[in-house]
């Protein structure tokens, strides 16, 4: 901890080695936030840009250095929601779930890779993804939610309940449900 509060002290004086020391330990965390809530790669790497021009350009509001994580999550988070509403194309969409015969079954979740479960949540409906991420991954409430989508409570009450019936049908293997249904 006293090596970020060294950092902090140095970025807040523009100190640019010290700011490249802070956004190579970080662009990693960040960048996976970025990604959670934008549609592909390249739009995930602006919005990180656009995260560590703010996070260097207002460091020095920060008071207390013990929550810079926190603090540059936070501008992560409420960065890219706010691109994500410049670029949104309608309100919140819903789709219908598929059928639940549809494919093959799906092998044990131990036999799929981190990547096909992220790409699962990133073809969620941007809306499902978007309050899906902020419930399950980063533990904001639905009114938390609400304030930061500009939607009311019952539709990211809503849009979690569509995202997990999307999940579950694109994870449609009877016994995976029955597996964790089980033991949850």
């Amino acid at each position: 901890m006293q090596d970020l509060t060294y950092l902090w002290r140095l970025c807040g004086q523009g100190d640019a080695k010290a700011q490249r020391i802070l956004y190579d330990l970080f662009k990693g965390r960040l960048m996976g936030i970025c990604r959670r809530y934008t549609k592909n790669r390249e739009e995930a790497q602006d919005v990180l840009q656009e995260v560590f021009v703010r996070i260097f350009t207002k460091i020095g509001q920060l008071e207390a250095p013990e929550k810079l994580v926190s603090w540059m999550k936070s501008i992560a988070i409420h960065t890219a929601i706010n691109h994500y509403h410049k670029t949104k194309n309608d309100k919140l969409v819903f789709l219908e779930p598929p059928e639940e015969d549809a494919g093959p079954a799906i092998p044990p979740i131990d036999n799929f890779s981190d990547d096909y479960l992220i790409s699962l949540v990133n073809d969620l409906p941007d809306g499902c993804r978007m309050v899906f991420n902020l419930f399950v991954v980063e533990g904001y409430s639905h009114s938390e939610i609400a304030a930061l989508l500009g939607i009311g409570e019952g539709t990211s009450r809503s849009q979690l309940f569509h995202a997990k019936l999307l999940l579950k049908a694109k994870l449609h293997c009877e016994d995976l449900t029955n597996y964790y249904e089980k033991y949850a």
